[in-house]
């Protein structure tokens, strides 16, 4: 039986990428381990199928859900989505970047063998061209539609919904930007030949904003967000996968919105640094070895895998490890430095090698460090082994910004975070390349909490000042402490497994 559309109410715009973007394609011959997915005219897009799966996860507690996104029950009962969503086609010509990883080990800490990969990503600042309809059924409330939609631009705009591979590991964060609000009338003749008069339909945002104040009660963000304002003590950053022509250690950049490049800490080395050590304290505290999985390395922590999440297993899982298999409450963004040089710049820079023979200033942040390996029969220096680096030196880097899913009240998973972030302060975690040969080293200045009101009743957002390695928690005291209660119990539980 047809269904009976009276409206459709449309939304359209441009999905902008704030941090680096990756869907994955699947292109034969690709030079990439992971390419990004092409159109049939080799143009990068979001398939329409990813954003509605990702909107459609987060609308799940919406009522009507079903009715809206369609459902299957049975071999005769269900319904289509009356959402329609284009594919989103990328605007401009943007200039994919080829980012490199690694697997870590984690018994031991260092890189899993065999597990090396490269993934394409299109760079932060990438716009793709959104469209999305509602059908409106006769008989539906068309207010309540409209509230909707208004709720739903809302979430867009303020960048709570991550699309794409990867969206806790720094990359897939978008925002919606320009949006117009539209509807169309079909159950009159005026309605239709209306439409096919208008050349611009006037846009609805603020009659559909007056909806949504009315019909959706305004409620605590179901996240929290942890941004941590900090400096560098000495050289950090992250390695790039190539060598430069007279450097051999070049640090990763990754391009900005206006073309230039900076140096850049992906989330997905952040969320190690922070994972290895967290498993480290839920070992320590039960007194457990855990096994090992030797398809990924990894070693399957209670409480830390819930954090920060776990892999799929190689083979088809049991019921157990499906349910244990998701992924993790901690989204890291990638970090960038505030410093920002054209390409041409950096590519003369690294051609160059007297530039660098200067000491580091705030005009001439980077130098060159020669090292050599030593040879560890002699003791001296190792033969052909004199290599260089290039060092960041005064450079200033944006704060890191992590997200913690508050849906489930996850207080001991706070308690274990909290835990990390401590010893983070504390200068116990190195971040980034060269962990135990000097580099990595930051010192913390602030951390700022916001969206709290999701798990306590206190203050939603508090600044908390770190001096000396020590963070001023006074504000939050109540919550350190249910935090706590949530971890002593937790480790009760662990222990009567045990």
């Amino acid at each position: 039986m047809a269904r009976k559309i009276t409206h459709t109410l449309m939304v359209e715009g441009d999905l902008l990428a704030l941090t680096p973007f990756h869907v994955g394609g699947a292109e034969e011959r690709a030079a990439s381990d992971m390419p990004l997915a092409l159109d049939g005219l080799g143009r990068h897009y979001l398939p329409g199928t990813s954003i509605g799966g990702a909107l459609r996860a987060f609308c799940r507690h919406v009522p009507d859900h079903a009715a809206l996104w369609g459902y299957a029950e049975g071999a005769d009962d269900g319904a289509a989505s009356r959402l329609l969503i284009d594919d989103a086609h990328v605007v401009g010509t943007p200039m994919p970047e080829l980012w490199h990883g690694n697997g870590i080990d984690r018994r031991w800490g260092v890189a899993a063998e065999r597990i090396k990969y490269d993934r394409e990503v299109l760079p932060r600042g990438t716009r793709f061209r959104f469209r999305l309809a509602l059908e409106v059924l006769e008989g539906d409330d068309i207010d309540t539609r409209r509230a909707f939609l208004a709720w739903l631009i809302g979430a867009l705009e303020d960048g709570r919904i991550a699309l794409g591979a990867g969206s806790t590991r720094g990359l897939g964060r978008i925002k919606l930007v320009d949006a117009r609000c539209l509807e169309h009338l079909w159950s009159t003749p005026e309605g239709i030949l209306d439409w096919l008069a208008s050349g611009s339909p006037k846009d609805q945002r603020v009659a559909w904003r007056e909806k949504a104040a009315a019909f959706f009660a305004p409620g605590p963000e179901d996240r929290i967000r942890i941004e941590i304002d900090w400096s560098p003590r000495g050289p950090l950053m992250s390695k790039s996968a190539r060598d430069g022509i007279v450097v051999d250690a070049l640090p990763f950049l990754s391009r900005l919105e206006g073309g230039a490049l900076a140096l850049a800490l992906p989330g997905a080395g952040i969320k190690g640094a922070l994972r290895t050590h967290a498993e480290r304290i839920v070992r320590t505290v039960t007194g457990r070895c855990f096994a090992l999985d030797d398809d990924h390395r990894q070693v399957d922590v209670p409480l830390a895998a819930d954090l920060f999440g776990r892999a799929r297993p190689a083979e088809t899982p049991s019921a157990k490890t499906a349910r244990r298999r998701r992924k993790g409450r901690l989204a890291v963004e990638t970090c960038y430095a505030k410093l920002a040089l054209p390409q041409d710049t950096w590519d003369r820079l690294e051609r160059e090698e007297e530039p660098w023979r200067v000491p580091p200033s705030q005009d001439r942040p980077m130098s060159l460090a020669m090292h050599v390996a030593i040879d560890r029969w002699t003791g001296g220096a190792a033969k052909n082994l004199l290599f260089g680096a290039l060092e960041p030196g005064r450079v200033e880097w944006a704060p890191i910004v992590m997200h913690l899913d508050a849906s489930c009240e996850p207080l001991a998973e706070l308690a274990l975070l909290w835990l990390a972030l401590r010893d983070l302060c504390a200068g116990r975690i190195p971040v980034g390349f060269g962990a135990n040969r000097g580099y990595g080293d930051l010192a913390v200045r602030r951390i700022a909490l916001s969206g709290l009101n999701a798990i306590w009743d206190g203050p939603d957002s508090v600044a908390l000042p770190v001096a000396d390695g020590v963070i001023d928690a006074t504000e939050i005291a109540d919550l350190i402490a249910q935090a706590e209660i949530a971890w002593r119990h937790w480790l009760g539980r662990e222990g009567e497994e045990t």
